[in-house]
Formats: structure tokens, C-alpha cells, sequence
């Protein structure tokens, strides 16, 4: 599972982002723990108010483990900025269910544009490499 870190401070290393997950991933009472395989932070341009976002991606071994992390992690301030944690879908044409759905007139009528940001967004790069050295294996979390 991937967990989607949604406004994370433009300052912010693949190590905090790391430390902010692995709390909620330690071993609790029967539930067992889980491990991060990964973290990525994204930056995103949005072109029409010309505005940086920064996101981040932690990858988990465990879609278990993952729901429980979303659940605690959940109203948790990281870096004393509340951001949103969710799980992080891949979209394309073939499961997009915006694709297939049909408006009806009435609904249509009433917006005033598009509120889909795809169009107007662009992914400007990984800065993930840059803050942090090459990982050579998953650490585990007890």
C-alpha cells in the first residue's frame, strides 16, 4: 500500500517523513507491525496559480498494516502543519470512473467550470534523491 502525505512543508526530508509513519506502523498487543519500503517526495506545479505543492509517498509492505497507519495518523500535525494522510491511488483511463460516468443536464448546468485540476498540473520532479542516500534494503519495524 502507499500512503499519500497531501501538503507536506517544502522543507521536509525523506527521514522526518519516515519518522512522522513509523510510529503507527510499530507492533501493537496481536497486530503485528509493518515496514516502509519506500518514501518519495513529490512536487507538483499547478499552472494556473503558478504554485508549488510538495506531497508525500510512503510506500508499506502491508495494505493491514497501511489502513491501521491511516486510521492513528489521522488529525496528527507533522512539522506543525496538519496535512491530510489517505491512501494513494493510481489512476488511468481504465479504472477512472469519472470516464464512464454520465452528468445529467441538471448537474451540468450548475457548475461553472471544471473542478478537476488534471489539466492544469504538471509534475515537476522527485527531489527525493536529493535529501537522502541510496537505500539498500527495507528496515523493519518492530
Amino acid at each position: 500500500m502507499i500512503l499519500f502525505i497531501r501538503n507536506v512543508p517544502a522543507s521536509t526530508h525523506l527521514s522526518e517523513l519516515e519518522a512522522y509513519v513509523a510510529p503507527a506502523l510499530k507492533r501493537r498487543f496481536l497486530f503485528g507491525g509493518g515496514r516502509i519500503l519506500k518514501a518519495e517526495i513529490l512536487v507538483i506545479l499547478d499552472k494556473t496559480t503558478h504554485t508549488l505543492e510538495y506531497h508525500g509517498l510512503v510506500h508499506i509492505d502491508s495494505d493491514k498494516v497501511g489502513l491501521r497507519a491511516i486510521k492513528s495518523l489521522k488529525g496528527q500535525r507533522f512539522k506543525n502543519k496538519l496535512v491530510l494522510v489517505r491512501e494513494y491511488h493510481n489512476r488511468n483511463w481504465h479504472n477512472d470512473r469519472r470516464q464512464t460516468y454520465q452528468a445529467t443536464q441538471a448537474l451540468a448546468d450548475k457548475r461553472v467550470a471544471d473542478r478537476r485540476r488534471g489539466a492544469s498540473l504538471e509534475f515537476v520532479k522527485d527531489i527525493s534523491a536529493i535529501f537522502s542516500a541510496p537505500r539498500t534494503a527495507a528496515r523493519k519495524l518492530i
